[in-house]
């Protein structure tokens, strides 16, 4: 094989390391199919992080709370969080306001959206334990109305 032979193979060789490159940073940095998630949460939201924080330090039901959650908690400063089942989520105020919040008194209203997890901890061995997510790119897609049994008429 001749010099040409060999550039051939060689300049065929840098093509294909290129596109594997090129791909491998294109999907790094796409959101991820398998982090985006659908969460239920209550219509009643969004309140500050700030308020939840107080609480979790202050109220005794969240007694034996996770410190370093806690302090990860303050390191995000000015959110918004909506509370679900078993749930806190955390996101940006502009995420915030793509989910309605709607206060009735005979029904549960539930808002389901999709996102994406940034981060997931866990309040720790709390009397009603709760996982805290840091959320992005909330997309709307419902709400879900309850009746309350027993209530109204």
């Amino acid at each position: 094989m001749g010099r040409w032979g060999v550039s051939v193979i060689v300049i065929v060789l840098v093509l294909i390391l290129a596109l594997v490159a090129f791909f491998s940073v294109f999907e790094s940095s796409s959101p991820n199919s398998k982090d985006v998630v659908k969460l239920n949460v209550s219509s009643e939201g969004p309140f500050q992080l700030s308020d939840l924080i107080y609480e979790i330090e202050n109220k005794s039901y969240y007694e034996g709370y996770d410190n370093n959650t806690l302090m990860w908690m303050k390191s995000l400063g000015n959110k918004s969080v909506f509370s679900g089942e078993g749930i806190f989520v955390i996101m940006d105020n502009d995420d915030a306001k793509k989910i309605p919040s709607v206060y009735a008194t005979d029904v549960f209203i539930n808002e389901i959206f999709e996102c994406n997890v940034l981060e997931s901890h866990s309040l720790g061995n709390i009397g009603y334990p709760k996982e805290v997510l840091l959320v992005e790119n909330v997309t709307y897609l419902e709400e879900n109305i309850e009746d309350i049994p027993g209530g109204g008429t």
